[in-house]
């Protein structure tokens, strides 16, 4: 059964890097972080939470969580140093993938900038958009691009309102956004995905070995 964000045991796994090696940002405040767990599916992958610079090394993808508190949390990646690792690895060409904040909880303040990653402007209002979505990617340019053509579903759960009209999936070359919780669990487009990664680092998809995700919840349960 899927965790709960402040019951999970996710955060104190083994921090092995493996043959693809994906980190989330562990956030101080983070939400719906079940998100990614279409990664853990794969032998090979490792998926590891990461809150401070020295355990970051050089992933090849970074995750950046919902939150349920965005300004905080944005401040906490400045004063732990994890903003500047970013936007170096976003310069170096590593996959940076962001999945929408929840809500935003920061009394008296108007107005912060952001990472930068993404050309847009969000404002935060009082009414949380709560709607389950689907649909069918299309214009994905970059290093994702082939995701083109895959169908997608999933659930919006958010205050903010992007001035720019957000698709399901928004950026190019190696940094990308979306709005969508559980973008990742349709069929194909986590191995999109890695099949990226591979063809960046020159291994093989067939060496991640997956396994059968939906027998193994099944025996969990």
């Amino acid at each position: 059964i899927d965790d709960e964000d402040s019951l999970t045991e996710r955060f104190d796994r083994s921090k092995e890097r493996k043959l693809l090696d994906i980190a989330v940002i562990r956030v101080p405040r983070i939400s719906n972080f079940t998100d990614f767990s279409p990664f853990e599916h794969y032998e090979n992958v490792s998926l590891r939470y990461v809150d401070q610079v020295s355990d970051l090394h050089q992933p090849d993808m970074i995750l950046l969580p919902g939150t349920k508190s965005t300004i905080a949390d944005l401040r906490w990646l400045r004063q732990s140093g994890l903003e500047a690792a970013i936007l170096k690895a976003a310069d170096a060409g590593t996959l940076i993938f962001g999945v929408c904040p929840e809500q935003v909880e920061a009394a008296g303040v108007t107005e912060i900038n952001g990472l930068g990653l993404l050309e847009m402007d969000t404002e935060f209002r009082g009414e949380k958009v709560q709607t389950q979505t689907q649909g069918v990617f299309h214009g994905v340019e970059g290093m994702l691009s082939g995701l083109n053509g895959l169908a997608y579903e999933g659930y919006e759960i958010h205050m903010g309102r992007s001035q720019q009209q957000m698709p399901a999936l928004t950026g190019s070359r190696n940094v990308y956004g979306s709005y969508v919780h559980g973008i990742f669990d349709a069929p194909g487009i986590t191995d999109t995905i890695l099949k990226a990664l591979c063809a960046r680092k020159g291994v093989s998809f067939d060496a991640l070995a997956t396994f059968d995700a939906c027998g193994y919840k099944e025996r969990q349960y």
